[in-house]
């Protein structure tokens, strides 16, 4: 019986082995690949989100193209994995809606939502990238076929995108960034025969030829880059200073050679050459005398006060007036029959061959000035020839009644009336380069990041010093520190800086600060205009302080995206270095504060270009910027920031490479959120 009993007991355990203890190990292995397949679906929807996103940052595409394009990506890189060893290559159904989502076994089914970064809707215009997927687990030997279950569907979901984003634009505005601007060098002298101002086009170019082209090759700007300015304020002297220039141009008011003082004029605009005759406004050639040179360092390495704004010198205004009232002529007895581009063999002061008198942009975009008939806002006033840049720069075609009050040709006389100053001002400023091709860029990487994120955007322009609102101003003299100084006037220019809010992403303010004026009421001074050198640590350190300041918001994602096209040539005290190999205080502030930066988790990003001769700044970039080398201003600042070099070519050309490299910014900002995917 006691055998009996237990053979039983044998074929009961062996029963509940069998049957009930294999049944939940068969359970507890489909529960452990079910788990598994869901954690490699949800790494698979990741990356393909990830991928999806990276590809419309790093595209200019935008919309449903955009979203097309990012959505092929992300299937792309599906098709790359694999879950539980199965390949899906060829086992993806793409449906129109997460409902939609119903596949057969081990095939995964996803679907695609792209949405508005504010609201968290759906937007036809949504750069926040969400992959659905649904995969299709066929359960091991037939699964639970008893109660009618073989396949069971995994579901999970991923989102590529940026976090709240609080970004600091900070903004070279230093001389430099018009260097490209292609001008003409005039010298504009009295022609007795006439008689009438002639404008001559002095030989010496770059290349060779006239001077006339991009200012940094007439120039042969240094690795700084040149302290000229293509509109005011300009420091004409500065083409002349043998110590920042290897091919100087004399400027008429400052020059080492020739009889060349008061050239340009009795006053800074209005009047006749210096070489009129005494009884026509002028001093005669008699009256001319040997130029100066320049005792002084030019205008862009004069020291300069951080905080302290130049005052107006009304004196100096009315000194103006007076000058005008005394000495100037009316115009309407002296207008000439046409345009006299002057001769080059005419020279009885002895002038250097390349003084000139005036420098103006060629409005036409061309290196040679071919005339420009007017288009747009400014379709009323034209520029035929070259004098009549020179003239309108001047303001002396404001009114034929009262100006110009020199000697000009008809045409200049039955076309003179108010607002010719602004239209050249207008014409010229679309003409600045690189600035304009970056300012471009800019207002479209600033788009693209609020397609992407919640982003709030702070503004900081810089060059001698940053700025610290958006009206700051500071002065310099209109035409040069050497002009007749005490009837010069000066010229006003905006160091703008636009404060972080947390009520507003401020996306209007600084796209307004980046974008050219359109109308003759916005043209006149102060403008946006390049001036000085290049102080990095006093920008970085408005960013930093604006970014762990109250107005910038909790939680929020911080980072810093520098613009500039050198190395910093001022420190934090003023001091000037005139070489980018011997600058070490100036870029020691700098690292400083990315010291700052790194502490606080705030990355640096900088997109630097290179418009030297050469491309001579690209080593300073990489050994001073350096985001993979210590001591680099990247690498110190940390947390994932980058280094993006371009080259100047030309407006077009930069503008494809520009954008690439802030559309490279905004994938690297995406990945660095990579751990934030759902």
């Amino acid at each position: 019986m006691r055998k009996q009993t237990g053979a039983i007991a044998l074929a009961l355990n062996v029963f509940i082995a069998i049957f009930v203890v294999g049944s939940l190990g068969i359970v507890s292995y489909e529960m452990s690949r079910i788990l598994l397949a869901r954690e490699q679906l949800t790494h698979c929807l990741q990356l393909a989100a990830l991928g999806g996103g990276a590809e419309m940052a790093s595209s200019s595409t935008v919309g449903a193209a955009a979203q097309a394009n990012a959505a092929t990506m992300a299937t792309f890189i599906l098709q790359k994995n694999s879950i539980l060893g199965q390949s899906l290559a060829n086992d993806i159904v793409t449906v129109s809606s997460p409902v939609n989502m119903n596949p057969t076994a081990g095939q995964i089914a996803i679907a695609f939502e792209f949405d508005d970064p504010i609201t968290k809707m759906p937007s036809a215009t949504g750069n926040v990238m969400k992959v659905y997927g649904t995969y299709a687990y066929n359960l091991f030997s037939g699964g639970f076929g008893a109660i009618g279950v073989g396949v069971y569907a995994l579901q999970a979901q991923a989102q590529a995108g940026l976090p709240s984003l609080d970004l600091e634009i900070v903004y070279d505005s230093s001389s430099s960034m018009d260097d490209q601007t292609p001008v003409t060098m005039v010298r504009r002298y009295w022609d007795y025969k006439v008689p009438s101002s002639a404008y001559l086009i002095p030989p010496g170019g770059g290349g060779g030829g006239l001077d006339q082209g991009p200012i940094s090759g007439l120039v042969c700007s240094p690795p700084f880059g040149s302290a000229l300015n293509a509109i005011p304020p300009q420091n004409l002297d500065a083409a002349g200073d043998p110590k920042v220039t290897p091919c100087p141009k004399e400027f008429s008011e400052v020059g080492n050679a020739g009889r060349t003082v008061p050239l340009r004029g009795i006053t800074n605009s209005g009047s006749p050459p210096g070489d009129t005759a005494p009884g026509l406004g002028g001093v005669g050639i008699a009256g001319l005398s040997v130029g100066p040179g320049n005792t002084k360092d030019s205008y862009a390495l004069l020291p300069h006060n951080l905080r302290q704004k130049k005052k107006i010198n009304w004196l100096n205004y009315l000194c103006h007036a007076l000058n005008k009232f005394r000495l100037e002529q009316p115009a309407e007895a002296h207008f000439s029959p046409g345009f006299d581009p002057g001769d080059p063999a005419y020279n009885p002061w002895g002038a250097d061959p390349t003084m000139f008198t005036d420098m103006v942009v060629n409005i036409d975009g061309n290196n040679a000035f071919g005339g420009y008939t007017g288009s747009g806002v400014f379709a009323a006033y034209p520029f035929p020839t070259i004098d009549f840049l020179v003239e309108a720069a001047r303001g002396n075609m404001e009114s034929n009644g009262i100006a110009p009050n020199t000697y000009t040709d008809w045409a200049i006389g039955s076309a003179a009336q108010p607002g010719y100053q602004q239209a050249y001002l207008y014409l010229a400023y679309l003409q600045l380069q690189p600035k304009t091709v970056i300012e471009s860029t800019v207002r479209n990487f600033m788009t693209k990041l609020l397609q992407t994120s919640d982003c709030h955007f702070g503004f900081v322009a810089y060059n001698n010093r940053a700025g610290l609102s958006v009206s700051d101003t500071d002065t310099a003299p209109t035409v040069s520190w050497a002009y007749n100084p005490g009837n010069a006037l000066n010229t006003s220019y905006l160091i703008p800086q636009v404060p972080l809010s947390t009520a507003s992403n401020n996306y209007a303010a600084v796209t307004s600060v980046l974008t050219p004026p359109s109308a003759i009421g916005t043209m006149a001074p102060p403008l946006f205009t390049p001036n000085g050198g290049s102080n990095l640590a006093d920008g970085l350190t408005q960013a930093v302080n604006n970014l762990t300041g109250p107005n910038s918001r909790t939680g929020a994602m911080k980072a810093i995206v520098v613009i500039t096209d050198t190395v910093p040539s001022r420190d934090l005290a003023g001091t000037i270095y005139k070489s980018p190999g011997s600058n070490g205080p100036a870029i020691n502030d700098a690292l400083t504060v990315a010291r700052a930066a790194n502490t606080a988790g705030i990355p640096i990003f900088v997109v630097a270009l290179d418009q030297s001769q050469g491309a001579a700044m690209t080593p300073y970039f990489t050994s001073q910027f350096s985001d993979t080398a210590a001591g680099g201003l990247v690498y110190t600042a940390g947390n994932g920031g980058a280094l993006y070099i371009d080259t100047w070519s030309s407006p077009a050309a930069m503008y494809t490479t520009l954008t690439g490299s802030f559309n490279n910014v905004v994938r690297q900002l995406m990945t660095l959120t990579k751990g934030t995917l759902g």
